[in-house]
C-alpha cells in the first residue's frame, strides 16, 4: 500500500502545499542553482512528509514552466511598451514565459484576472499601476495564496506588495534648477490625469522642487488633457492666452509636445528663446525630438528590469521581504534649448 501511496503523490501535491509552483518544485528536486537553498530544503521536507519518492530528474515541461503575468493599463503608450520590454528582456535569460494582459484601464479587470489567475498556472504577477487609488486589500487574493507580486508605481493606500518607483524627484528638481537660473520659473505641466500615479508623482515632485529653491508654487499650473474632445489645442489656446505666459512648458509625450510646438508657431512664439518645451516622455521619444525639446526620461525599460529581479527573487525564494525599488529620472538637454545669457 505504501508503494502505490507514493506513486500517487507528485510535484503537483507538493507545490499545493507550499503554494509554489509545479516547476519550482521540479527544480527544487533537481537541485536546480536558481533555487535557494532554503526553499529547495522546505520542498524536500514536504515530499518526505507526504511519501514522494523522486526516482530520477523530472524535466520540466512547457506545461509546467514559469510564467509571469503583466497586467499593463493599456499597450499604446510608449512609457508602458518600454516597461514590458524590460521584464520581457530580463526573464527570457532566466526561461520565463512572460504574458501581457491589457487591462484596458479597469481596476475590475484586474481583480478579476485575480480571482482566475491559477487556470493558468501563474508563478507571479507585475502589475503598472493605472489608478493611485486602490484599497489596501486590493492583492488580498494573490498576497492570501502567496503568490508574488510586484506593482510598478505605489498606490497611496499601504498593500503589502513589493514596489517599483521613478524618482521624479531627481530629474524634476534638475530641470527646475537649470530653468531657475536662466530665470524661467513660470511652469505650465501640461499631464493626462491626476490619479494617474506618474502624473500625481510628476506634479508633487515639482511642488517640492519648486519649494526647495525656494519658488512660489503659484507659478506652477497643471492642466490635464484627458476628457478634452478637442485633444490638446483648447488647452493649448488657453495656455497662450494667459497675461503670465509660462516660461516653459513640460507636456507628457512626444506627440503632444510636437503639438505645442505647432501652436507656438502659430501663435509666433520661438523655442527656445521665448519658451522652453521639455516633453515627459521614455528613451524611445529621443528619436522623435526635434532640436528645440528637451526631454525628462521616464526609465520604463529600467524600471522593467528591476520589477522582474524583484519578482524573480520572491518566486524563487518564497517568503522573501517586501521590497520598494527607486529607478532614477534623467534631465536631457537638447544643446539647441541651452540659453546662454
Amino acid at each position: 500500500m505504501a508503494d502505490n501511496k507514493k506513486e500517487k503523490v507528485g510535484i503537483q501535491d507538493i507545490a499545493e502545499v507550499l503554494n509554489i509552483s509545479a516547476s519550482t518544485v521540479s527544480r527544487a528536486l533537481n537541485n536546480h542553482p536558481r533555487i535557494s537553498k532554503k526553499t529547495k530544503d522546505k520542498v524536500r521536507q514536504v515530499a518526505r512528509r507526504l511519501g514522494y519518492y523522486h526516482a530520477e530528474p523530472e524535466p520540466v515541461s512547457p506545461e509546467k514552466a514559469e510564467v509571469v503575468v503583466v497586467l499593463a493599463p493599456t499597450l499604446e503608450y510608449a512609457f508602458y511598451r518600454e516597461i514590458i520590454a524590460g521584464v520581457r528582456d530580463y526573464l527570457r535569460k532566466k526561461d520565463y514565459f512572460v504574458f501581457v494582459l491589457d487591462a484596458r484601464s479597469s481596476d475590475d479587470f484586474v481583480v478579476s484576472f485575480f480571482k482566475s489567475y491559477k487556470k493558468y498556472g501563474v508563478s507571479g504577477m507585475i502589475h503598472i499601476l493605472c489608478n493611485k487609488k486602490v484599497p489596501s486589500d486590493f492583492y488580498s487574493i494573490p498576497l492570501n495564496d502567496i503568490l508574488p507580486v510586484v506593482s510598478v508605481f505605489e498606490p497611496e493606500e499601504e498593500t503589502g506588495v513589493s514596489a517599483v518607483l521613478p524618482d521624479m524627484f531627481q530629474g524634476i528638481y534638475k530641470s527646475v534648477s537649470y530653468l531657475h537660473s536662466l530665470d524661467a520659473t513660470r511652469v505650465a505641466l501640461l499631464l493626462e490625469n491626476r490619479n494617474k500615479p506618474e502624473d500625481d508623482q510628476i506634479i508633487s515632485s515639482f511642488e517640492s522642487s519648486f519649494e526647495s529653491l525656494g519658488i512660489s508654487t503659484d507659478k506652477i499650473c497643471t492642466y490635464f488633457l484627458s476628457g478634452e474632445n478637442d485633444g490638446i489645442s483648447n488647452v493649448l489656446k488657453s495656455v497662450f492666452r494667459r497675461n503670465n505666459r509660462p516660461d516653459v512648458i513640460f507636456v507628457k509625450n512626444v506627440t503632444s509636445a510636437y503639438e505645442v510646438e505647432n501652436e507656438a508657431e502659430r501663435q509666433g512664439i520661438k523655442i527656445p528663446d521665448d519658451l522652453f518645451l521639455v516633453t515627459i516622455d521614455t528613451e524611445s521619444g529621443t528619436k522623435s525630438l526635434t532640436n528645440n525639446m528637451s526631454l525628462l526620461k521616464l526609465p520604463g525599460y529600467e524600471m522593467g528590469q528591476k520589477a522582474a529581479s524583484i519578482l524573480l527573487d520572491q518566486i524563487e525564494n518564497p517568503g522573501t521581504d517586501k521590497k520598494t525599488a527607486i529607478v532614477p529620472v534623467n534631465f536631457i538637454l537638447k544643446g539647441s534649448a541651452m540659453r546662454i545669457e
